[in-house]
């Protein structure tokens, strides 16, 4: 096993990831090739680069062949993130989790460091899930026991057994609910059912009497997705929506395929699909990214692929848009006949079809193994994705076939600021709100400041204007009634660091150090809170990044959840 340091070819590596953000802009609808496709290999570990072609800013945050397989002995053979549809990330993106071959390790979100492993019970096969409710929990399920673990204290709780059967599955796809309290389980092969954390219940079951099945999905509204493996419009083929009590609603999709769920711009939700398998796909839209409205199963094209081109597809909570990573299993060279449009991409398209934004290569090449499906899987806020690559070191350096390492890709795409969810289906002890995010401008009277202040009055600011400081101790306190709170700022190369209080107590120090500079940013948003008053306290600690110029902390808005 090699065990040397591998380093970048030709282009520049930065110090850690918050010094970059991704600034990609290109839309165009070209072929766009991937220089030095055989010869240019990643970071070293915590490194960073600019994409060439779209300038995005990449890190890579694991290096397998140097990581001791804890499990068992040697070294790893690959690292990646488990699946485009179950998030890695907790809510405010601090901590993320990655599959260690047959076990899982925590990773931080801010440096893209490892941490530490999880327990070897909380394995490839027992589908870790964040909570939404707090930083720190995840679900998982062991025999037939849904169990949950504190990454902070290490405990672990039985939260249910279901001793009707034998073993539970989520059949390795779904995700925990919009609202953080249902999850979609498998019953001993057979039976699909949802199960309600907070109250304990579990609801009426689908026993599909032996017939085989691939997939379910919970979606926002916490109804379900039923895929089966046959194709087209009778019952039992394609792709069927389940109420809560698994009562059938209507046939969604003629065929099943990668997919995710996602709540669009106007509240509804809708499932992002890819039709490649539909014997009956919509007009002009073969081997197409589909938008199926789940109401009416109405279909939308946003996107048409070369059938050379396979995906994998993720989507946040509700930002507008939804990413996608191509996959070329044919291995075709850069420049190549079969370099196609989009061929080997990672890119974001818009909810309404308008757009399509190209942000980096992930340069995966195809070998026949798994490993090398890049599996893209996007944050809840949708401001940073993890992705697998293999980087063709197989041929460069000789790594075996299974060789993979992940990668963090910074989107630019607006975080999630405002989900309806739609109205909640009968059945559902205790539906989901509606949260409704709401701007209060920096000279709100709701803030109260200290210390020296300096106001700004550039356009690219809020509502035209903003205020900064610099000098330790200078503060303002804003006080507000909701559940969640953001703080917004302008960060550039001058910036330095602050430390964050809720209801007095220290969250901790943030640094706003970027570069390129950003304007209108989230530079702190709060773990979810009880429902009422609070305060978030800002406070410049007069410090800053080695790398920054300057101690500014700037406060230009307070996005608030209601």
């Amino acid at each position: 096993m090699k065990m040397f340091v591998r380093l970048v070819l030709l282009l520049p590596c930065l110090a850690a990831l918050t010094m970059g953000v991704a600034m990609a802009q290109v839309t165009s609808t070209g072929i766009e090739l991937a220089p030095q496709y055989d010869t240019l290999v990643p970071p070293t570990v915590t490194g960073s680069y600019k994409d060439p072609v779209f300038s995005s800013s990449i890190q890579r945050v694991s290096n397998a062949l140097a990581m001791p397989n804890n499990s068992s002995s040697g070294y790893l053979p690959w690292i990646e993130n488990e699946y485009s549809t179950a998030s890695a990330f907790n809510t405010d993106n601090s901590r993320f989790i990655l599959v260690h071959l047959s076990y899982f390790a925590l990773y931080n979100g801010s440096t893209g460091a490892y941490m530490n492993d999880l327990p070897f019970e909380i394995n490839a096969s027992s589908e870790p899930r964040w909570s939404r409710k707090d930083l720190v929990t995840l679900y998982y399920h062991a025999g037939n026991q849904l169990k949950s673990y504190n990454t902070s204290t290490g405990g672990i709780n039985v939260i249910h057994a279901f001793t009707e059967y034998s073993s539970i599955s989520g059949n390795g796809e779904m995700d925990i609910s919009l609202d953080g309290d249902h999850f979609v389980f498998v019953g001993d092969t057979y039976n699909v059912f949802v199960y309600q954390i907070s109250t304990d219940q579990k609801f009426n079951v689908l026993n599909t009497n032996g017939v085989g099945f691939d997939s379910v999905y919970i979606t926002p509204n916490n109804e379900v997705i039923l895929s089966w493996y046959p194709t087209g419009t009778a019952r039992g083929t394609g792709q069927e929506l389940f109420d809560i009590n698994m009562n059938f609603l209507r046939q969604v999709g003629h065929a099943d395929g990668h997919k995710h769920l996602t709540v669009d711009t106007n509240g509804q939700e809708v499932l992002i699909w890819t039709n490649s398998n539909d014997p009956q796909p919509i007009a002009n839209c073969n081997n197409g990214i589909v938008k199926i409205d789940l109401v009416n199963a109405a279909q939308t094209c946003l996107a048409q692929l070369d059938w050379s081109l396979a995906v994998h597809i993720t989507a946040p909570d509700g930002n507008g848009y939804v990413f996608v990573d191509t996959e070329a299993p044919a291995n075709p060279e850069s420049g190549s006949s079969g370099w196609k449009v989009y061929t080997n991409e990672i890119i974001q398209i818009k909810l309404d079809g308008t757009s399509i934004t190209r942000l980096a290569h992930h340069r995966s090449r195809g070998d026949g193994n798994y490993n090398w499906e890049p599996k893209i899987d996007v944050s809840r806020d949708g401001s940073r994705i993890l992705y697998a690559s293999n980087y063709d070191m197989q041929v460069i350096d000789g790594d075996s076939a299974q060789y993979a390492d992940t990668y963090l890709l910074l989107t630019g795409a607006p975080a999630s600021s405002t989900t309806t969810t739609p109205t909640p289906p009968s059945g559902t002890t205790t539906p989901p709100a509606t949260q409704t995010v709401v701007r209060y401008q920096q000279n709100t009277s709701a803030a109260v400041y200290s210390g020296s202040w300096y106001a700004n009055h550039g356009a690219f600011n809020s509502g035209g204007s903003a205020v900064l400081a610099m000098d330790a101790g200078t503060k303002v306190t804003f006080s507000f009634t909701g559940t969640k709170v953001s703080w917004i700022a302008y960060r550039d190369q001058w910036s330095g660091e602050a430390q964050v209080f809720i209801d007095g107590v220290l969250q901790g120090t943030v640094d706003t150090y970027l570069n390129p500079a950003q304007a209108q940013t989230a530079a702190y948003t709060s773990p979810v809170l009880a429902s009422g008053a609070h305060t978030l306290t800002i406070t410049a600690a007069g410090t800053h990044d080695s790398a920054s110029a300057g101690s500014w902390i700037w406060v230009d808005a307070f996005d608030v959840t209601q």
